[in-house]
């Protein structure tokens, strides 16, 4: 288990590392703007693009197999990125480890869902859930602290160096522990099928990513549209690939699955809302209480403990309390925003940012009771040789969620800033986050597992 958390830690890490370091990366390497947005994005568009796919190929030819290989590649791109010698090396190894990532993490939760059964399995998704904000927060305090230190002169090339030992740790830790890894030994892939979803997702997210900082145009609509029609052709193709009993790349079978099919809807509304927050919060720290950015970083401290602590506890909680619990977290994080909205303007400077941390930490509380559970009820009934594929399902609609956050709700923010300011454009989209807040609720609450196995995960086994 703690090989299958540090990928999950270093993916996380790569999410979010390189957006504080960005600066230094564009002074050393005499880059564009434009060019470091394509660092950070084409780790987030290939990671994303691959998730189902490598899922099934974990499914299809071994779980571990998949997962080390992707931890190989993952350390063998974080070295080309500490090495690269221009802007266009860096963006070409960082979409490679993004593509790593993309092959190990969906085995994570894959293993989870082969390797645990009950209360095991429930405190895995528990750790894995803690796991997820450690992550994003530490990558948000090690770019900034990393650049700094200048460690053996390397600056900013030290934030892709301290993956590769950890690399090493996971790929043998897996190696030595991970056993059940049997695949379904299909010969053959669903290659149309993965065409045509990576090229609908990249037409899907691109726009959403570079939308906000290049502005919205009739290209970027044409893209969405485009990404409509190819995500129709894919179900039409799984339809009858599943009609041929062949193996799908995300059979369709999956959204009969009462967890599945609720459980990515009520993904999309919790994560966006998350992603959402953090992108205003960082920019109102920065830009409307001028934070440095390592000062502003060390805010999101407490909000990853608060929300590590309550994904650790959960499982307990949820065990005696039922699946209230998991819905509480949305009474949390309404509560908190409410607080945060009540501590805008309550001061300034440094004293704005410890005024806005209580609320700030019983929201992030608030999620760490829904994550976990939710993985869980999205993976409860789903059989293990679909596990790959379900996870990779999970985590493509966790990023689809994320970037549509960025997107809309960041763009709402620009364009309140403009007409009224920082305080405003913070204060209000808080309120758009408590509407999402809310539909996570009511999505939750159609979410309520079945009186048997879902709180403990059990899976069925096809007959």
């Amino acid at each position: 288990m703690w090989s299958l958390l540090l990928a999950t830690f270093m993916g996380m890490l790569d999410l979010f590392i390189v957006n504080v370091a960005a600066p230094a990366v564009q002074g050393d390497l005499h880059a564009s703007f434009g060019d470091i947005q394509f660092v950070i994005a084409g780790y987030t568009l290939a990671y994303a693009m691959g998730l189902v796919t490598s899922g099934r190929l974990g499914d299809a030819y071994g779980r571990r197999r998949v997962f080390v290989i992707g931890v190989v590649v993952f350390g063998a791109a974080s070295v080309a990125c500490a090495a690269a010698p221009g802007a266009g090396a860096l963006v070409a190894a960082r979409v490679v480890q993004g593509l790593g990532a993309a092959l190990m993490l969906p085995q994570v939760l894959a293993l989870i869902q082969v390797m645990f059964t009950g209360t095991e399995r429930a405190r895995a998704i528990g750790l894995y859930g803690a796991v997820l904000p450690v992550g994003a927060i530490a990558g948000q305090i090690a770019g900034g602290s990393l650049v700094r230190l200048d460690l053996f002169g390397l600056g900013w090339r030290m934030i892709f160096v301290v993956n590769v030992p950890l690399c090493v740790l996971a790929a043998i830790g897996a190696l030595l522990t991970v056993t059940k890894v049997d695949g379904s030994g299909r010969s053959t892939f669903d290659v149309p099928a993965v065409g045509m979803l990576s090229l609908a997702l990249l037409l899907l997210l691109y726009p959403l990513i570079v939308g906000p900082e290049r502005g919205w145009s009739s290209t970027a609509t044409i893209e969405l549209v485009a990404s409509a029609v190819l995500f129709a052709a894919f179900g039409l193709w799984e339809r009858r690939v599943d009609a041929r009993g062949a193996a799908a790349l995300l059979p369709l079978r999956l959204f009969g699955e009462r967890g599945f099919a609720r459980g990515l809807p009520t993904a999309l509304f919790f994560y966006s809302g998350n992603s959402g927050l953090v992108l205003i919060l960082s920019y109102f720290l920065q830009k409307g209480v001028h934070l440095a950015p390592l000062s502003s970083g060390l805010v999101f401290v407490p909000m990853g403990i608060a929300s590590a602590v309550a994904a650790l506890a959960a499982r307990r909680l949820v065990e005696r309390y039922g699946h209230r619990i998991t819905v509480s977290g949305t009474g949390f994080m309404l509560v908190g925003l409410l607080l945060t909205w009540a501590a805008i303007g309550a001061a300034h400077g440094g004293a704005q940012a410890l005024a806005l941390l209580p609320g700030l930490v019983v929201a992030s509380f608030g999620q760490g009771l829904i994550a976990p559970a939710l993985i869980g009820l999205v993976l409860a009934e789903v059989v293990p040789e679909d596990s790959g594929a379900a996870s990779g399902g999970l985590l493509t609609a966790t990023q689809v969620a994320n970037a549509l956050g960025v997107a809309v709700i960041g763009s709402a923010f620009t364009v309140l800033v403009g007409d009224h300011g920082y305080r405003t454009a913070f204060g209000t989209c808080l309120f758009v986050l408590g509407a999402l807040a809310l539909a996570t609720f009511v999505f939750l609450m159609l979410l309520r597992p079945r009186p048997a196995g879902a709180v403990t995960g059990q899976a069925p086994t096809r007959t």
